[in-house]
């Protein structure tokens, strides 16, 4: 019979509105459960990046600009904060909810653990929601764990 903890964890990051619950709550079950955890970013490549205009540098050293600093973010949030626990990071390309499903299910993880912004209306109409399609597709448990709109002491540069 398998294990009800789970021994592999994938933690789904923004690294452009990064919140540190998501990370910690991996971490404290890693640390209580020897379990390993993924941090996964991915660069959103649906829309056309921002500079598409200027011609200063080609697309793909815009998305190897964006992949340098989402690696050295996480590293140093791991470095920082987790060095005790064993943790993979990936930095991937195309759409979130789609990439988010594909690690999960080749790296055959045991549980997600991922933030959820709240968006309501129309905001969620057009863009939809990346957590609800993990939800709807998921390979494994999910666990969400709701933002709040607060003063910012959920945000990454802070600690706890």
């Amino acid at each position: 019979m398998a294990s009800p903890l789970p021994s592999l964890i994938l933690v789904p990051i923004d690294v452009g509105d990064f919140r540190r619950r998501p990370f910690d709550m991996a971490v404290e079950l890693a640390r209580l459960n020897g379990a390993r955890v993924i941090l996964l970013a991915v660069i959103d490549d649906t829309f056309p990046y921002p500079d598409i205009f200027s011609f200063h540098s080609p697309n793909e050293d815009y998305y190897k600009t964006i992949r340098n600093r989402a690696l050295k973010t996480l590293s140093g949030l791991v470095e920082e904060h987790a060095a005790d626990v064993e943790i993979e990071i990936i930095v991937s390309r195309g759409k979130p909810w789609k990439v988010i499903l594909e690690v999960a299910e080749q790296e055959r993880c045991d549980l997600i653990i991922m933030k959820t912004r709240g968006s309501r209306g129309l905001e969620r109409t057009v863009l939809g929601s990346v957590t609800d399609k993990v939800l709807h597709h998921t390979p494994c448990p999910v666990l969400v764990v709701p933002m709040r709109k607060l003063s910012g002491s959920d945000r990454g540069e802070q600690t706890r």
